[in-house]
C-alpha cells in the first residue's frame, strides 16, 4: 500500500530539517524540538512516526544505504558487460545530487547508524561476492582484493563529496578497479 501524500510530506520535512541541523552541528547536539520547530511539526506528529532522533537517523541511513546497495550491485552485474565506468559515474551523479544527505549521514558515528559503514560494508559484501562467483584466478587475496576496492570507492565518493565530480579523478578510479580486475577474472559468457 503506497504511503499517503500528507505522511510522505511531513516525513520529508522532518527528514529534510534534520539533514539541515547535521550540517550546522553535531548530531548528538540535535533535540527532537529543534528538529520539529525547523520541519514545522508538532512533537506528536514526529513521535507518530519515529521513536526518537536515533530512530530517524536509522532509517534515513537505512533508505540511502538501501539506494546505494541497488547501484553497486548495477554496477557490478554491468562489468560482465563491459559498461563498468557508466554505472560508477551514475553513482558518483547520485552522490552529487543528494550531497548534503549524503555528506551530513557520513559524519555520524552511531554504532546503530554509522552510514560510512554501511557503504563500506555494502562496498566491500558486493565486490567480494562477485569476486567468488566470477574469479578464474585465487592466486591474490579475494578479501584483500574486495577492501581495496572498497577503500578505493570509499575515498572517491568523499572526495566528490568535497570537491565535485572530477574527470580526471573518476578516470583515476577507473584504471585502478581495472588493476584490481584485470588478470583475475575471466567473464563468464
Amino acid at each position: 500500500m503506497k504511503e499517503d501524500v500528507r505522511v510522505y510530506k511531513t516525513k520529508k520535512n522532518i527528514a529534510d530539517a534534520f539533514i539541515h541541523l547535521l550540517g550546522e552541528k553535531d548530531f548528538i547536539c540535535i533535540t527532537v524540538k529543534e528538529i520539529c520547530a525547523f520541519s514545522l511539526t508538532s512533537k506528536s506528529t514526529f513521535y507518530s512516526h519515529y521513536i526518537d532522533k536515533y530512530d530517524l537517523l536509522e532509517k534515513l541511513v537505512r533508505q540511502h544505504a538501501d539506494s546505494f546497495k541497488t547501484g553497486a550491485m548495477m554496477r557490478f552485474q554491468s562489468i560482465k558487460q563491459g559498461n563498468v565506468n557508466g554505472v560508477f559515474e551514475k553513482i558518483l551523479d547520485q552522490i552529487t545530487e543528494d550531497k548534503a544527505v549524503i555528506s551530513a549521514l557520513l559524519d555520524v558515528h552511531i554504532s546503530s547508524a554509522d552510514f560510512q559503514v554501511e557503504l563500506e560494508s555494502i562496498l566491500y559484501q558486493t565486490c567480494l561476492s562477485f569476486l567468488e562467483k566470477e574469479s578464474a584466478s585465487q592466486e591474490t587475496s579475494l578479501d584483500y582484493l574486495a577492501r581495496m576496492y572498497a577503500a578505493n570507492s570509499m575515498v572517491m565518493i568523499r572526495w566528490t563529496l568535497k570537491n565535485g565530480k572530477d574527470k580526471q579523478a573518476v578516470n583515476l578510479v577507473h584504471q585502478i578497479q581495472e588493476f584490481i580486475f584485470q588478470d583475475l577474472l575471466m567473464i563468464k559468457s
